[in-house]
């Protein structure tokens, strides 16, 4: 997902999670996706979803994790593709999560977007865990958002990968008693609201450390 404007505080955070990457860790954790996998809208990397992921690996493994976060603000399916995916094959990560396709949103095509997620797919391994999109709550957006959610998921479980069903953990989120699970621009989640996206990859991260126990 992407804000409107590029802030310092963007290109900050970027600087951050390249700084825990460096850090050692005895699992590796990989994360794809746009500036929510950045956790813009939280104060710190530990608050954003991947840093609450990471946080729940570590404790049911009992092992120490070391993140490497490949997402980009204001990333699309393209910058995953190009950029992301070849970063994620140089890696040998333990847990691969992937949340991306919010900013497609912008200008959907249906047949473009399908063609583009099953060649990110076809890239991952196959332990990743693939999220669909989150509810945008009203508008055209939303009404794609919904269709390429279901794309998303037909596709996720066609190649056997596990799902995290964030649209509608999201969704039942929706109105406005959700206001403080978003950010100043009320786009991107708060801390309180990557707690809600979290929620949508825990099960299958609970069971990915489980695979690793074994």
């Amino acid at each position: 997902m992407t804000w409107s404007l590029r802030t310092p505080f963007t290109a900050a955070r970027q600087r951050a999670w390249q700084r825990r990457a460096l850090e050692p860790g005895e699992l590796q954790y990989a994360a794809i996706g746009d500036s929510a996998a950045q956790g813009v809208g939280a104060r710190d990397l530990d608050a954003s979803y991947v840093g609450l992921l990471a946080g729940r690996l570590q404790r049911q493994t009992a092992r120490t994790v070391r993140v490497v976060n490949l997402s980009r603000y204001g990333a699309w399916l393209d910058d995953a593709l190009e950029r992301q995916l070849p970063q994620l094959a140089e890696l040998a990560p333990d847990l691969v999560t992937v949340a991306i396709g919010a900013n497609d949103m912008v200008a959907y095509d249906a047949e473009r977007f399908a063609d583009a997620f099953g060649r990110l797919l076809a890239g991952l391994p196959p332990h990743a865990i693939v999220a669909d999109l989150p509810c945008f709550h009203f508008g055209d957006r939303e009404e794609d958002a919904v269709r390429a959610s279901q794309m998303i998921a037909d596709l996720v479980r066609a190649r056997g990968l596990a799902f995290a069903p964030l649209h509608r953990v999201t969704e039942k989120r929706r109105g406005w008693g959700s206001f403080p699970e978003f950010t100043w621009d009320q786009f991107h989640p708060s801390a309180l609201g990557y707690r809600v996206w979290e929620s949508a990859f825990a099960g299958a991260v609970n069971d990915r450390a489980r695979d690793l126990e074994e």
